[in-house]
């Protein structure tokens, strides 16, 4: 296993930051991925398979790709230093090109004027702001300045390029690029993140809202950004003009990095396990329905989702032998989920007198499958349908059949007849539900 840099990061650009005021700073500590690592995962929740494929594998560590034709621009860390550099890929042949080497620490590119120019965060000349590069030019050039006892990252273009969303904050954290990676969920408060708004053209700033990390939808109408509550992020969306928002997300896990899809019908997003620090990509409508868990990798840690019209591309430290790799799931996969999952979405919408349930008795507890029909019937369900079991037979725990999207119906089901009653997702059956009875019911 390979330990994650930071801390040595951390001395390096305190050094370079002498005027940095004295904050705590949170530590965080990432491992990679032992070298018996697969070249798959899947997320099994709902046995539901989706690999990714490997495109860049090599010794250095690469973060937070993005693409522009066949070029990707990403962050390499590599001797303790993070820098920028573009990857251009020719069928499988790669060949890397380093953009900046004269700061400590330069992360997250963006690409900007049709692919070419970069904007990017660097901890240069003594602050945390955002700087851009001409590719023609070489020398970057300071692009939006930092307050003062402040940082800005994070920018995101609107798709006329006239404005630039960014995260504006009122402390600094030396380490402030591991927030991509590991959000901190302690010794923060709300108002510390602001998303501000900056138009090109006369160099005015807007704050819109409190959050970080903005991503601005293809049409220019609304910007997904992520919000911390007291105990941990999730993904909002807020129209771009009036700073109107809508919660999408709402777990007790973090999530980060929303990255919109081509046509503005999803979001791309990292889940961290706040305890753990283990991290996933899942992916939600825009409008807050069909959320899906796209990887399933409980040991590693995957973020920095760029959605293109190929698929999805991210950074996963469960490459074989390195810590950090860049990795895509196919546009066809992400197709099969997404269709799984807004199915699922229209499941979990039915009401109890819309749902179609069968039960069935396992035992040979005479009258046992119309008195459970019953008992659900004047609990407001539809019983379609009552009898015996004939591939199940004589089971003690019963079991509980359902769709994709009813496992909470499911839930509350079992809930209401007695004894045990083990869930299962199961696609196979002409019911929502279907209740297999077994002999630890008893009425």
């Amino acid at each position: 296993m390979k330990k994650f840099a930071t801390i040595l990061l951390m001395s390096i650009l305190m050094a370079q930051c002498p005027t940095c005021p004295k904050v705590a700073v949170p530590i965080y500590a990432q491992t990679g991925a032992p070298d018996t690592a697969e070249k798959s995962y899947s997320n099994s929740g709902d046995d539901v398979k989706l690999p990714y494929e490997f495109i860049i594998s090599r010794s250095a560590d690469d973060f937070v790709p993005v693409l522009s034709g066949a070029t990707f621009a990403i962050a390499t860390l590599s001797n303790d230093r993070l820098d920028i550099e573009l990857v251009f890929r020719v069928g499988q042949r790669l060949t890397y090109s380093k953009l900046t080497d004269d700061a400590p620490i330069d992360f997250r590119p963006v690409w900007i004027e049709n692919g070419q120019s970069i904007l990017f965060d660097s901890a240069r000349d003594k602050m945390i702001a955002i700087w851009k590069l001409t590719l023609s030019r070489g020398e970057p050039e300071l692009f939006i300045k930092s307050e003062k006892d402040g940082m800005c990252f994070g920018a995101s273009p609107s798709p006329d390029e006239k404005k630039i969303a960014y995260t504006r904050t009122n402390f600094i954290n030396v380490a402030w690029w591991t927030i991509y990676i590991v959000p901190p969920v302690t010794n923060v408060s709300p108002e510390q993140f602001q998303i501000v708004i900056r138009d090109i053209e006369d160099g005015s700033d807007r704050i819109l809202t409190y959050g970080m990390m903005p991503s601005w939808s293809p049409d220019g109408s609304k910007i997904a950004y992520s919000l911390f509550d007291g105990a941990s992020w999730s993904i909002w969306v807020a129209d771009a003009e009036t700073g109107q928002r809508n919660q999408i997300t709402n777990t007790k896990e973090s999530d980060i990095s929303p990255a919109w899809s081509p046509d503005g019908e999803w979001i791309a997003f990292c889940r961290v396990n706040n305890e753990s620090k283990s991290s996933d990509i899942w992916a939600v409508r825009g409008d807050g329905t069909s959320l899906t868990q796209l990887t399933n990798t409980p040991t590693r840690g995957e973020g920095g989702p760029c959605w293109t019209q190929d698929g999805i591309y991210f950074h996963t430290d469960a490459g074989e032998g390195t810590p950090y790799d860049i990795a895509m799931i196919a546009k066809e996969n992400i197709s099969l989920v997404s269709a799984a999952a807004t199915s699922a979405s229209s499941y979990a919408t039915k009401s109890k007198s819309s749902l179609k349930i069968q039960v069935l008795n396992s035992t040979k507890i005479s009258g046992l499958a119309a008195r459970t029909a019953s008992l659900l019937k004047k609990n407001g369900y539809n019983v379609a349908d009552i009898g015996n079991s004939r591939r199940e037979r004589n089971l003690y725990k019963g079991k509980i059949y359902y769709k994709p999207g009813l496992k909470e119906q499911a839930r509350k089901i079992a809930e209401l007849i007695p004894g045990v009653q083990l869930l299962k997702m199961s696609k196979k059956f002409r019911y929502d539900i279907v209740v297999v009875l077994g002999r630890n019911t008893k009425y």
